[in-house]
């Protein structure tokens, strides 16, 4: 089964996303198939053992839809189910800005990791990851206000600017973008 094909059961488009977003992202997309499919084509860098950790867990999902943008963690309801723990992508920012498009996914892949859950993680790699998250926020990197006031935001748009623009955070922020290849990024990470 392909990575696309997996990842269709976790990730969601509002059947209205298309209608109700701007013009622009109609002359870009002709259906919200082809959102769906750009969308995923994004989430590709995902390692494997990333992949596979989201897929074995029932929570985390994706849901583009035209209006709503942000993580929720806890229960969302869309189209009459109870989802846990959803990103939810505003349509208009896949055209407009791919970063801030992915940050909630950002923040979904953040909470697979373990960020956010003591003692998710406590071996020394994952010290070091949190270490090594906290001094880039502390020197003030991020990209938007949000990310530079807050470090879970930090983490999760650094998280959607590595899957929407590696060479972009190279250059803006190295020494993140170092770290996330390193760890979130990398498939040893999650076997060793």
């Amino acid at each position: 089964m392909s990575f696309s094909q997996q990842l269709l059961a976790r990730v969601h488009i509002s059947p209205y996303a298309l209608a109700r977003s701007p013009g622009h992202v109609a002359e870009r997309f002709e259906t919200v198939s082809d959102a769906l499919t750009a969308t995923l084509a994004l989430l590709r860098p995902l390692p494997e053992g990333l992949t596979e950790r989201w897929l074995t867990a029932s929570r985390g999902h994706v849901i583009i839809d035209a209006r709503r943008h942000g993580f929720t963690a806890g229960e969302s309801r869309f189209r009459g189910r109870a989802l846990q723990d959803a990103a939810w992508v505003r349509l208009v920012l896949l055209v407009d800005d791919p970063v801030s498009y992915l940050t909630p996914v950002g923040a979904l892949i953040a909470r697979i990791s373990g960020w956010g859950r003591p003692n998710a993680c406590a071996d020394h790699r994952w010290r070091d990851f949190e270490r090594g998250v906290q001094s880039g926020f502390a020197a003030g990197y991020g990209r938007s206000e949000a990310a530079r006031a807050d470090v879970n935001a930090y983490l999760a748009e650094g998280v959607a600017w590595y899957l929407a623009d590696p060479r972009g955070l190279n250059i803006t922020d190295p020494r993140l973008y170092k770290l996330l290849r390193a760890t979130v990024f990398s498939e040893a990470f999650y076997w060793m």
